[in-house]
């Protein structure tokens, strides 16, 4: 099965989103293993469900500006805090 979507740099207000029904957890990995170095695609899958998600300028924008602005809020807080990548 061949989709092809929009390239999300050039629609930054868009964020585009295709889902899969059906899958095993087995076949999650193995298609997220795929995605392994691919920007700016998000991958996500609950119950059998894989939702494949391509994200804009917008997104990452918004991303950006709510670590920064989390971060401000923890050294302001005296808040110890570690960021960690699973």
């Amino acid at each position: 099965m061949l989709q092809t979507v929009d390239n999300p740099t050039t629609s930054p207000a868009i964020e585009q989103r295709f889902t899969w029904r059906g899958l095993t957890w087995h076949q999650f990995n193995a298609i997220q293993a795929g995605f392994e170095d691919v920007a700016n695609v998000r991958l996500f899958y609950c119950d059998g469900v894989l939702a494949i998600a391509g994200t804009g300028r917008l997104h990452e924008a918004i991303r950006c500006l709510m670590r920064l602005l989390t971060g401000q809020y923890f050294l302001k807080k005296n808040c110890i805090f570690s960021q960690r990548y699973l």
